[in-house]
This record gives C-alpha cells, structure tokens and sequence, in this order.
C-alpha cells in the first residue's frame, strides 16, 4: 500500500482531543483592526508578567531596529496608523517589509514594540479605545490556556500580520539572514523514550535539540512531510529544511513516552508525547506536545505532525479509553 500524507495525517485521529488554541485564534480573527492591537496590548501588559519571554539577544533585534526607529520618528497619529496598517495587512512600505521578517523576527519586533508603547515611546492603544465586549471574550479565553497554549495564540495573531509577502521574490527590503539562538541551558542531547527505540524518531529528536537540522533532514523520505502546529503540511527536504531553520532553531524537546503500531507493509506509526521548551520563554514554560510519526519499511521519516496538547493531562492519553 502506497503511503500518502492524506492518510498520515489521520494516525491517532481517535485520541486527539480538540485543542482550544484554533477557536481562541478563531475569536480574534473576528476583531476589529483597532480591538486587535488593544488585545495585543492588554495580553503583553498582563499576561506578560507571568509569561516572560527570554533575552532576545542584540542580534535579532538588530534586524527589526530599522523599522522600529522608523516607528520612533513618527507621530503618535502616524505610529497608530502603522499598527492599523500592518493589523490590516495593508500593503505599506512598513507593512511589506515585516511581512519578509521570519517568525522569530516578528516576535522580537512586537515584543520591543511592547516595550516601547510601556515607555511612552509608541502610542499604545488609539486614544479614547474603551475595550470592547470582543476583546473581553478573547482575553478571558485566552487566559483560561495554560502558558505554552497562550505563547502559541500571541504568536500566531502577530506572524499571521503585515503584508503577504509570500508570492513576492525577495528584494531589498528582505530581512537579514537569522542569526542563532545562544542556548541558556544545555540541550537535551541523549533521547530515551519509554515504549519507544525507533531509530529515526530518536535521531529526529537527538538532531533538532542540537540545531543539526541537516541530520534532522536526512532521516526523512525524499517526498517526506512535516506538519507543524494547526498548519498545513511541508513537503520535501528543502521546504522542511527552511521552515526548521527559521523557525525550530534552539528547542529542547523533551519526550515522555510512547506507543508503535507496526502495519502490514512493515511501516510504523507512532504516537509520542512530552515537553517543549522554547528560546523565548526559557526553561519555566514547556509547552504539551504530541508528535505523531509514520516511518515507511525502510525505517525513513515519511511523516510527522506536531500537535499541540489541549491539557497537560493528555501526556498520559495514548491509548483510547
């Protein structure tokens, strides 16, 4: 039977339990450009004191300093309409260029910006806002997650803004190259997972807590694909490669345990949970995860989705009830 990313997508379908994260960024979806910003600001103001993200290093912040004294110079009206511009997706000069940011570019940008606005620097919310019954509901739902499931919402209500630049080739207005992330802590180095020995899980995950995503690479199938969180999946080794440099560089994965099923054809699925820390939010947050796999019979990665867990609880959860 031949292998497809349609049918591996679906391994372990009846033991996942519906994760919050999508509705929650469902709701704020359903804003309004200026209830947006005023849910950014509330969430970096309040949440921000119990989640607290690592030092972003002067490095990264140096390919986000360019737009950020842009923003400094201008007028408080003129930094309002920039935050408008890029909630929108307007396509603006500003707009564009964070749109070519990576990711952890546009992390940094937003949590300088924060910064900023808490100096009096940028102009925080439009004056006169009155915090809307929307934005009511998205906090409180969002403050209902555990950390790592709030990390994830703020992270993709600021990737998803700025201009689409997807279909547009690379100009001069690109970012910089991603500088590396200096790790706080040792990585994970030596993987033992309870219930599991496969060879390419365990060289998977060994690879990508020491940022050797070329090794990482070679465990897959030529036509392999990765599914990252509530995304669709990357196929092939040079999509998987750029997505796990810009976006996967410094994580200390830390498995728990496992199950495998061997299927007729003698590929394996295999459903693993445990814990991920995050460059940004050091050592103090893990955030749930579950990795689903399907090795083929010559014991290559053919797939892998990465789930992120709806409870802590759900460590446990490998087996249906």
């Amino acid at each position: 039977m031949a292998l497809t990313i349609e049918s591996a997508q679906n391994i372990f379908s009846n033991i996942q339990v519906p994760s919050p994260i999508p509705a929650t960024i469902a709701l704020f979806d359903q804003l309004g450009v200026d209830d947006q910003l005023a849910y950014l600001w509330y969430a970096y103001t309040e949440m921000g004191r119990t989640i607290t993200p690592a030092a972003l290093g002067a490095a990264r912040l140096q390919l986000a300093e360019g737009l950020l004294n842009q923003i400094k110079q201008m007028s408080k009206e003129e930094q309002t309409q920039v935050m408008r511009e890029l909630a929108s997706r307007a396509d603006s000069p500003i707009s564009r260029s964070y749109g070519f940011f990576s990711v952890n570019t546009k992390l940094a940008f937003w949590y300088e910006l924060g910064e900023l606005m808490k100096q009096g620097v940028v102009a925080p919310i439009p004056s006169g806002y009155q915090m809307s019954p929307g934005v009511k509901v998205v906090l409180e739902a969002t403050q209902k997650l555990d950390e790592g499931q709030q990390i994830t919402v703020l992270r993709n209500t600021v990737v998803d803004m700025g201009f689409d630049t997807s279909a547009l080739s690379p100009s001069s207005s690109k970012a910089a190259a991603e500088p590396a992330f200096k790790r706080s802590t040792p990585s994970v180095t030596s993987v033992k997972i309870e219930g599991i020995t496969e060879p390419a899980v365990i060289g998977y995950i060994e690879a990508m807590n020491a940022d050797n995503f070329d090794a990482a690479i070679n465990l897959f199938t030529t036509d392999g694909a990765l599914q990252p969180p509530f995304q669709k999946p990357i196929v092939g080794h040079e999509a998987i490669a750029k997505y796990m440099r810009e976006e996967a560089q410094g994580l200390n994965i830390m498995p728990q345990q496992g199950i495998c099923d061997v299927l007729a054809d003698g590929s394996k699925q295999l459903k693993i949970t445990g814990v991920v820390q995050t460059p940004w939010f050091g050592v103090t947050v893990g955030m749930n995860i579950a990795w689903r796999f399907l090795i083929n019979p010559q014991g290559k990665i053919f797939f892998v989705a990465i789930d992120m867990l709806a409870s802590p609880q759900e460590l446990m959860n490998l087996r249906p009830v």
